[in-house]
């Protein structure tokens, strides 16, 4: 006969804290950057920062609060610390083409100072080349070159004038060019002169006017030509003054960045680019021959000339001392890669290399770059972009809309390349997402550092945990903790984990319950934060969010919700579920009933017939079914229908930790004993009867309490059974632990179905006889075995007795049944092995 378990003393509800017990000393001076309990997630990242390649990027996976982040940083500024200051990076204009600006490397610091050069450059010669225009020995060279073609311009014209008068013309200058004049008597005829010549005479001029056009025309492309010639002689002067300008300051930046050969091209550009555009340098224009002069002035609407030779430096790397930790908290498509931006210039929009932005990829060349994952993921084109970036080495800047072909137009600048080790940080699923369903991501991203929400409680990671909170009291200056307020957020610890062997990792939630007690302490007045106050702080947090379980207790203490804490009642069990609302966990108690009649059906869900089970649950009611055939169906098939159900249950069920609670309630209604209602059970059960672990045991002990207290209080006969491997996970609150000090409330470990049939009905489960192979009457199984032996004879009363009645509706139809070999007979009770070896496998 199995011995009943019983009820757990309160030192084994808990794992209490001793402030006396000795901790190892620290090898070093504590400090912030230490971290507890995350040994494999220091090991990979140690790897992965490490190694120098673009593959070993980093995935780093765990839940929020368990420092992640802050030794992912801490990680990487100690790596960084280690390696050189990168280069800094600027974008000039492109002279070849205007839409694809270059880029331009320097040294940390060279970047600053080539911008700085070339805006003193600019300023320079914009001072010193009007200078030089105005030089007199400018002015006389000019004048040289003018009169030398004007002269020729002479010489052209006064032959030119000669051959006409020959001819019988004159030459006048007019607006359109020139015009042939008759002469008549060595005059210059009028229009009456001539209009008074006797027809002949006037076609007889005409056609030697005509002849003569032939001369005109050559002269003047022989003028055109000279003022061409007078051009170019005047820009080449130009140039010439310009470049004596130009020369020298150029020159000595082409010394002192001799060691960049793309900065000397680009310096090369820039001097022929200038010698190309002087008028921007010109104190005025020349208008013609004659040099009109006038102002030159830009107007409000034109671009600035001098904007091309400006250095747009989008990284700058004079302040840093080591390689760059960037973490971008908003990696949109922009912030990560850069854009191009744009203004309004009267109403149309413009832009060039000056309005390039680097984003912070760029920003972390050299170094490391830390990305929330989910941010990653749900930017749009932010995860496909970072991907080609981590690949190619090297970023694209520019616009989201052209990645997918939405071209705006605009400028395209030279890809940068990069050299930045990747971090990601996100949660399990969202690594296993990936991983399952992106063929570049275990490619890209070779190393996983996993962050546990929970470490093995040993004297060095208490001795780290009191470092935390002593380093946290200092550094946010709160009241000291006393040792008994330290004891008291240890064990909080270990009960958030729901383990006595285990400590919380989520330090986060760990240093907001620090500065809650030390608010409650100041409340209250007191110098020192004590017990007290931590209590006061998990109450009052716990305060906050409960409103959805005292209602749910509220209904159940006014009869709106059925749950009986007292009495007997056969087939019904007090089942314990547990409802997770994200930042706050509760038990709720929940009626399971069954009844068992005569049938083959087995046993029926009645929440999955209603479409309100889940998987796991449907697989639960599954095994009970294998339970009772193996343990009443080895000499006679089961001739059992039983319906499960749980009352009051609205929305889904799932889960298999109230699988033992409906195993109970049906054997309580096939065997017709009452199960006390005082006592709540969890637990899951397998084919074999055995009792298995479950979830949420301290908050479905704690549910059930508090209903047994609000609803006529404790009366020495209510508990809960648990799992016996839930034991080392009991972290309950004071209040009940009191209640068992007191016996006013009990906790059984159960280890099998007989154990806790046997508490919860008060009559022992029952073993089967070797010899006999029957189950003592009287007992559960017995009782349980006598039902279904009774129904499986009912069942086959019933079955005769139909065949019966068919046969006798046959004869009185009057035709008699056809032949048909015998029936063989009805099974003996006990029918050999080798025969229900089929049934009973």
């Amino acid at each position: 006969m199995a011995r009943l378990p019983e009820p757990l003393s309160p030192d084994a509800l808990k794992w209490s804290y001793d402030p006396a017990e000795p901790l190892p000393a620290e090898k070093s001076a504590p400090s912030g950057t230490k971290f507890i309990g995350q040994d494999r997630a220091e090991r990979a990242l140690a790897l992965g920062l490490e190694v120098r390649s673009t593959e070993f990027n980093i995935y780093v996976a765990g839940p929020p609060g368990t420092g992640r982040f802050t030794m992912c940083r801490s990680f990487c500024e100690r790596v960084a610390g280690g390696r050189a200051v990168p280069s800094s990076i600027a974008f000039v204009h492109n002279f070849s083409d205007a839409e694809r600006s270059i880029w331009l490397k320097f040294p940390p610091g060279l970047g600053r100072a080539f911008r700085d050069d070339m805006a003193a450059l600019i300023a320079e010669l914009r001072d010193a080349i009007p200078k030089a225009f105005e030089g007199e020995s400018h002015d006389a060279e000019r004048k040289k070159v003018v009169e030398s073609v004007q002269a020729r311009q002479q010489e052209l014209l006064s032959e030119l004038e000669g051959r006409a008068r020959k001819a019988g013309f004159t030459i006048r200058p007019g607006q359109g060019g020139f015009s042939l004049i008759p002469l008549i008597n060595g005059e210059p005829a009028t229009e009456e002169a001539f209009e008074k010549l006797a027809p002949e005479e006037r076609e007889r001029i005409a056609k030697e006017r005509n002849a003569f056009s032939a001369d005109v025309g050559d002269f003047v492309k022989h003028t055109r030509a000279l003022e061409k010639e007078l051009r170019a002689r005047i820009r080449e002067l130009e140039k010439d003054v310009a470049l004596s300008v130009v020369r020298a300051p150029l020159d000595d930046l082409r010394e002192k960045y001799r060691d960049f050969k793309k900065v000397l091209a680009y310096l090369d550009n820039v001097q022929a680019h200038i010698l190309g555009n002087l008028a921007p340098f010109r104190p005025s224009e020349e208008e013609g021959q004659g040099g009109m002069p006038f102002p030159f002035a830009r107007r409000p609407y034109e671009e600035d000339p001098f904007r091309v030779y400006e250095v747009n430096l989008v990284v700058d790397t004079a302040d840093l001392d080591c390689a760059p930790v960037v973490f971008e908290s908003n990696p949109n498509f922009s912030n990560l890669f850069g854009r191009v931006e744009r203004r309004a210039v009267f109403g149309a929009y413009t832009t060039d290399f000056t309005m390039i932005r680097a984003g912070a990829m760029v920003a972390a060349s050299g170094g490391f770059l830390l990305l929330n994952a989910l941010d990653v993921l749900i930017s749009p084109g932010v995860w496909p972009a970072l991907k080609r970036a981590i690949r190619t080495r090297c970023v694209r800047i520019e616009d989201l809309g052209e990645t997918y072909g939405w071209t705006q137009g605009g400028i395209k600048p030279e890809p940068v390349p990069v050299d930045v080790k990747v971090i990601l940080m996100g949660s399990p699923w969202a690594y296993y997402l990936l991983l399952h369903h992106d063929e570049d991501f275990h490619k890209l991203f070779k190393v996983k550092a996993d962050f546990s929400a929970m470490i093995d409680r040993t004297p060095e990671s208490l001795r780290d945990f009191r470092a935390f909170i002593e380093f946290h009291q200092r550094k946010s200056d709160l009241l000291p903790f006393n040792e008994e307020a330290v004891a008291r957020l240890l064990e909080e610890s270990s009960r958030q984990v729901a383990h006595k062997k285990k400590l919380s990792a989520r330090f986060g939630e760990l240093h907001e319950l620090l500065l809650e007690a030390d608010h409650w302490a100041r409340a209250e007045g007191v110098n020192e934060v004590g017990r007290s106050q931590v209590v006061r702080a998990i109450e009052e947090r716990r305060r906050r969010a409960d409103l959805l379980d005292e209602r749910l207790r509220e209904l159940i203490v006014e009869g709106s919700l059925l749950i009986d804490v007292e009495g007997a009642v056969v087939g019904q069990v007090n089942g314990l579920a547990v409802i997770d609302l994200g930042d706050y966990s509760f038990g709720k108690p929940s009626r399971i009933t069954a009844q068992a009649f005569m049938g083959e059906r087995g046993v029926v869900n009645i929440e999955r017939e209603s479409k309100l089970s889940g998987n796991i649950h449907d697989k639960g009611v599954l095994i009970l079914q294998g339970y009772l055939g193996a343990t009443y169906a080895r000499k006679r098939p089961l001739a059992l229908s039983a319906s499960i159900c749980f009352e009051q249950s609205y929305s889904g069920v799932d889960g298999d930790s109230a699988s033992s609670t409906e195993l109970y309630a049906i054997l309580s209604s096939l065997a017709d004993l009452p199960i006390q209602q005082g006592l709540a059970v969890t637990g899951s059960v397998n084919q074999r009867g055995e009792i298995q672990p479950i979830g949420g045991v301290n908050e479905k002990i704690e549910g059930f309490f508090e209903v047994c207290r609000s609803k006529g209080g404790l009366n020495g006969g209510q508990g809960v059974l648990i799992p016996h491997q839930n034991v080392q996970n009991l972290m309950l609150r004071e209040e009940v632990i009191q209640a068992v000090e007191e016996g006013k409330f009990r906790i059984y470990p159960v280890r099998t179905v007989d154990e806790g049939i046997g508490l919860l009905t008060g009559v022992p489960a029952g073993e089967r006889d070797p010899a006999t192979g029957e189950f003592p009457p009287g007992t559960v199984h017995g009782r349980v075995e006598a039902r279904l032996r009774a129904m499986y004879e009912d069942l086959r009363r019933l079955r005769r007795g139909k065949k019966d009645e068919e046969d006798e509706e046959e004869e009185e139809k009057g035709s008699s049944p056809p032949e048909k070999p015998p029936s063989p007979p009805d099974p003996p009770p006990h029918p050999p092995r080798r025969r229900r070896r089929g049934i009973a496998g």
